[in-house]
């Protein structure tokens, strides 16, 4: 497939962490930026992504998790 036929699309996620220093105050800002992708589907990508890795940090917690006697 020659370069001329592949168009890319962009969707990007920024998380922003301010901390103060002396308070520990902490402040959480997001933004975004599309290019060609719509709202609507970056946030079903964004959020089966979020799910995968959640889903992977857990996994030392929740691999042998046993409910019951």
């Amino acid at each position: 497939m020659a370069e001329e036929n592949i168009e890319e699309q962009r969707f990007g996620l920024f998380v922003i962490r301010r901390i103060d220093k002396k308070t520990k105050k902490i402040q959480v800002q997001l933004k975004t930026k599309g290019e060609g992708i719509p709202l609507a589907d970056a946030v079903i990508i964004v959020e089966g992504w979020a799910k995968k890795v959640k889903e992977e940090l857990q996994k030392p917690y929740t691999e042998n998790l046993k409910f019951g006697k």
